[in-house]
């Protein structure tokens, strides 16, 4: 038993749909590499820093 739809625009809103869902992953997966890039510059940097404390280097 087919349903036919009955709006004529079906395909339309179809497409828009995905244009929109693909801009939302594309939009959040650059913030998450941002913040994903940021984390891992400071992880460095307290490793670093770390090592310095630990080895007697202060400063």
């Amino acid at each position: 038993m087919d349903t036919k739809s009955k709006n004529d625009f079906s395909i339309v809103w179809s497409i828009l749909a995905l244009l929109i869902a693909a801009g939302s992953i594309i939009y959040c997966f650059s913030a998450v590499m941002t913040v994903a890039e940021n984390g891992w510059e400071r992880s460095t940097r307290l490793v670093s820093q770390i090592a310095r404390i630990i080895g007697g280097g202060i400063g």
